[in-house]
């Protein structure tokens, strides 16, 4: 019922149970979240995966309705503390500390992480900042016993080791620079050695880089800041989050090697000032961006899950229902949010045609080795190896068990993206494949109104595919469905818990409008892209979303003026040189080459 392999997930990280769940749960908790039995609380699951070294990111999860109220408050705490609207973030607080379901270890922990960040914001003295970090660990720590030695004894999740880096940090404010340094220096050294995901050590190590980085500065041991700060630039190099760390190593980076004799060239300097530039022009991207922050993202209610897909079947309650439960059980579930049992969940979900786990990692397997597979293909075609990918593919589809709709879904899509990547057949073909495999869920009829449900991982991925490069009458049928999607929730907190596809979409419709010659659509939907992905944590390359800002302004002047001199260009300029600098630094050869054209049209345009 869980969906996640845990017990795999352990063993290979060869963690006891007891020392798994020291501090949050016992021996028996952990027995049963690794055999699927029950239903444990996000924050549990979230953490039991974390101290494996995987991770929660990549999973799609189903939570009932008082889980989904805590986690959209738990994102707008910090959504307001990173805006600074500090007492906002001190009301929602206390609200989330009377939400039922909020009063164990991890709640309280998380509050005082939170709590730590408001008291920044509101200038409170470091003591009292301290004192915050200090009872967060004290939740799933014996702070009797607590020392630098804690980091070689056990297993840690996200939230204490963010609590552990504000505590390094606070250490290094207060003066105690010396104990500051030999926290960095430990917990760096924990990263090292630690097998967890890419996507964690790109929130854990790149602040503790930069602060130790900065002592080897004063210190004047470049030889040992240079490579600190060289991998914390390659870990968030594409990862599309925390803009202002980034730019903040990239600076210091810079200073080190210069001050080693490394001459830095003035083309890269051009570069980091065209993205300080723009990320200097959105003020709150620093305040945003610079440390992390405890992000949910791909969250959905099971309860609004039911009433959208019943909804968008056209199904009443009598006829979904049936004989997994009594009509007015199903009733109650939709208004009030109550939760659903397990059967009934089950029951419910099978009926409209979608898994029933609470965590869907995008297949359904038995052997953790699977979801491994289903990675090395993700990573061969992020590098472009389709054959790779391919061979991937085809061990899954031997093993995976096709009654399951998720894994019936992945043997679909990526039959149909893999075939045309590999030439094997055309976009048309392409996208028929992709239209069969949502008739699936989605039902026939109004597609508009099927779209206004929230949509499953491979769902929400064909919806891009065939967005993303329509043309003509496409563009018409897309571009309804797309802003169905988008607008369903278009709350801060909403947006936040969506990353990454929410971007997707502003870019495909911006680029809809584009190509049907509405350039002020065009032009509004592309700046809310660039927007979000400046105070984002996921989604589009900057390269991407900057080329179609200086598309739009281009085009402008051609329709609006016949003689354009270079000067009359300058605002399409900016957006084209942003993009060959985020080009360049992402080192994207074929982006950079395909740029240049551009450069040349608007020099000869000038010369001439």
């Amino acid at each position: 019922m869980l969906g996640i392999p845990l017990k795999e997930f352990r063993e290979e990280a060869g963690i006891s149970q007891r020392a798994l769940g020291e501090g949050i749960c016992d021996r028996g908790m952990v027995r049963a979240c690794e055999e699927g039995r029950g239903e444990p609380e996000k924050l549990l699951v979230d953490a039991l995966v974390q101290r494996t070294g995987k991770t929660i990111d990549k999973y799609f999860i189903r939570l009932d309705d008082e889980e989904y109220e805590l986690a959209k408050k738990r994102t707008w705490i910090q959504i307001w503390i990173s805006r600074g609207k500090f007492l906002k973030a001190e009301y929602a607080i206390r609200e989330y500390q009377n939400l039922s379901g909020s009063d164990n270890p991890l709640h309280r922990q998380f509050i005082a992480f939170v709590k730590a960040k408001l008291l920044l914001g509101q200038g409170a003295t470091l003591n009292e900042r301290l004192e915050a970090v200090r009872s967060g660990l004290a939740e799933t720590i014996d702070m009797e016993t607590f020392s630098i030695k804690i980091l070689k004894k056990r297993v840690f999740h996200l939230l204490e080791l963010f609590l552990l880096q504000q505590y390094a940090v606070l250490l290094e404010e207060m003066g105690q620079e010396a104990e500051a340094v030999c926290w960095y220096k430990a917990l760096l050294e924990r990263f090292g050695h630690e097998k967890r995901g890419t996507a964690d050590q790109q929130k854990l190590y790149p602040l503790v880089a930069y602060q130790l980085a900065g002592y080897y500065l004063r210190q004047g041991k470049e030889h040992e800041a240079l490579p600190l700060l060289q991998h914390a630039l390659n870990l968030l190099r594409y990862s599309k989050i925390q803009n202002a760390m980034y730019v903040m190593l990239w600076e210091r980076e810079m200073t080190v090697r210069e001050n080693l004799g490394d001459k830095v060239l003035a083309q890269e300097k051009r570069r980091f000032l065209r993205l300080k530039e723009f990320l200097g022009k959105n003020s709150e991207v620093w305040r945003r961006n610079y440390d992390p922050v405890y992000l949910e993202p791909n969250l959905c209610s099971v309860n609004a899950m039911l009433l959208d897909r019943r909804t968008a079947q056209g199904k009443t309650r009598e006829n979904l229902a049936g004989l997994v439960c009594d009509p007015r059980t199903l009733e109650r579930q939709e208004k009030n949010g109550s939760k659903p049992q397990k059967r009934t969940w089950k029951g419910l979900f099978e009926r409209l045609g979608l898994s029933y786990l609470k965590y869907d990692g995008g297949i359904v397997a038995g052997e953790y080795g699977d979801h491994q597979k289903h990675e090395d293909m993700l990573q061969a075609l992020d590098k472009n190896k389709i054959d790779q990918a391919w061979e991937k593919y085809d061990e899954l589809i031997g093993k995976l068990d096709m009654g399951e709709l998720t894994n019936r879904q992945f043997k679909k899509y990526w039959e149909a993206e893999l075939s045309y990547q590999s030439g094997k057949i055309s976009r048309e073909e392409r996208n028929a494949m992709l239209w069969e495999m949502l008739a699936w869920t989605m039902g026939q009829g109004s597609k508009e109104k099927h779209f206004s449900c929230w949509l499953t991982k491979h769902e929400r991925k064909a919806l891009v595919s065939l967005a993303w490069d329509c043309e003509g009458e496409e563009i018409d049928v897309l571009l309804p469905l797309m802003k169905k999607q988008l607008y369903r929730d278009f709350s801060i907190a909403g947006q936040m818990m969506t990353a990454g596809y929410y971007d997707e979409l502003l870019y495909c419709i911006a680029r809809g409008y584009f190509k049907k010659g509405n350039l002020l659509r065009a032009e509004q939907y592309i700046t809310l892209a660039i927007q979000w992905r400046g105070i984002g944590f996921w989604g589009l390359s900057w390269d991407r979303l900057f080329f179609m800002r200086f598309r739009i302004e281009r085009q402008e002047l051609e329709l609006w003026k016949k003689e354009n001199s270079l000067e009359s260009y300058k605002a399409a300029f900016q957006w084209l040189a942003f993009a060959w600098a985020s080009a360049k630094e992402n080192r994207d050869d074929a982006m950079c080459d395909f740029l240049k054209r551009y450069f040349k049209i608007l020099y000869d345009r000038n010369r001439g």
